[in-house]
């Protein structure tokens, strides 16, 4: 295992490519597959906080987006598709609001207007106001963006498409404060 000194010294002598595939990398090669294996076994619940943890730590990291903007932001370029029920972007902020009642408070009044139904051939739907959500094809749709296949718009790799070079400076600085003082 690379030793925490190795791994600054990697970030700070090389360019931000190698924190951002870093991240990346090790999201798709350890993380990803953890998520995995919750989709399959329907844990919903950990699915949404563990989809939210890597959307929030790209978004903040490489494209120096935080918050509901950064989560967003995320959902737009990465995981939303054309269909109706695959642009989760549009419901990002009851997203947002649900993983914070199942990270910090556990039952709360939204838990009575947004519920998982894995049968569901669609991301989501809305019926009688309440967000039924499909965490299989969110995971999915989210998942798709880190291979070379799949149906959303945008692949991480090709981050630097979508960041301008500055501030993708601008992401390596701020990381590698936050890196070394955490």
């Amino acid at each position: 295992m690379e030793t925490f000194d190795k791994r600054l010294q990697r970030f700070q002598n090389n360019s931000p490519v190698e924190f951002i595939e870093t991240i990346l990398n090790s999201i798709y090669n350890f993380y990803i597959p953890e998520l995995q294996m919750a989709a399959d076994n329907k844990q919903s619940q950990l699915l949404i906080l563990g989809l939210h943890s890597i959307i929030e730590t790209i978004s903040e990291n490489v494209f120096l987006k935080k918050g509901v903007e950064g989560f967003k932001f995320y959902l737009e370029n990465f995981v939303d598709i054309i269909e109706d029920g695959g642009r989760f972007s549009e419901i990002a902020d009851e997203l947002n609001d649900w993983r914070n009642i199942v990270a910090h408070q556990y039952i709360s009044k939204l838990g009575h207007s947004f519920g998982c139904d894995y049968t569901i051939s669609v991301g989501y739907q809305v019926e009688n106001g309440i967000i039924i959500l499909n965490p299989k094809l969110f995971f999915d749709q989210f998942k798709s963006a880190f291979s070379t296949e799949g149906r959303t718009k945008k692949r991480l790799w090709d981050y630097k498409k979508i960041i301008a070079s500055d501030k993708i400076e601008e992401a390596k600085t701020k990381f590698l404060a936050k890196f070394e003082n955490r």
